[in-house]
């Protein structure tokens, strides 16, 4: 393993040198997520080194971040802007996390779910609910698995829309060690986020393109 650390002022980034199982990079995406300050941007699949992306923006509503980052590829300048979130529900040594990432893409918008493999939720455990009752759910094999859960094109759309009609996202499951799981997270400042993100995608030119 090749773990890379700045002074401790500065964003911590902690990634492999080499291959890594999808556990390990959930857990150093999400210690990068809960550094204080970012200097360096966490690639979506944990496979940059360390000081490729430098961020340029970076502002905070609630539990929701925005963030555009970018750097030198092939001689031309690359951007990228995302809005993330990331819990870590159980630390060592039963250590469980899950992260969102989502991002502009040519013809819509792409929403991907990170949960460690193992994890089980509940038929009705991945939802966003208003007013006590059920507003969005899904029910996929995959995202209630833990074996990749990612929107895009119409099913992002119908998911964003109802993260800015909706009171919270509800997670009820089991994580990889077998513990009972019961998350919640607040939707109140995602409006924020959503309409800072979208302003910054725009002034790089990110955002999917209109017909």
């Amino acid at each position: 393993m090749c773990l890379t650390h700045t002074s401790p002022s500065q964003q911590r980034d902690l990634r492999d040198c080499g291959p890594a199982t999808k556990s390990e990079i959930m857990r150093w995406i999400i210690l990068f997520l809960f550094s204080a300050l970012p200097a360096l941007a966490q690639d979506l699949q944990g496979n940059d080194t360390a000081g490729n992306w430098r961020v340029t923006h970076h502002e905070i509503f609630g539990i929701w971040n925005s963030i555009c980052d970018e750097r030198k590829q092939n001689s031309a300048l690359k951007q990228r802007c995302y809005i993330r979130r990331a819990e870590v529900f159980s630390f060592r040594p039963k250590f469980a996390a899950q992260f969102v990432f989502i991002t502009p893409e040519p013809e819509g918008f792409r929403i991907e779910f990170g949960m460690e493999p193992g994890t089980i939720f509940n038929p009705s455990g991945f939802r966003i609910d208003k007013d006590n009752e059920t507003i969005w759910r899904t029910r996929r094999p995959g995202c209630l698995t833990g074996l990749g859960c990612t929107f895009a094109d119409q099913r992002a759309q119908d998911l964003l829309d109802a993260m800015q009609t909706g009171d919270a996202y509800r997670f009820v499951f089991r994580d990889r060690h077998g513990q009972s799981q019961n998350l919640t997270w607040p939707l109140d400042m995602f409006d924020a986020a959503w309409a800072d993100f979208t302003a910054q995608s725009q002034q790089r030119n990110l955002l999917p393109k209109q017909d």
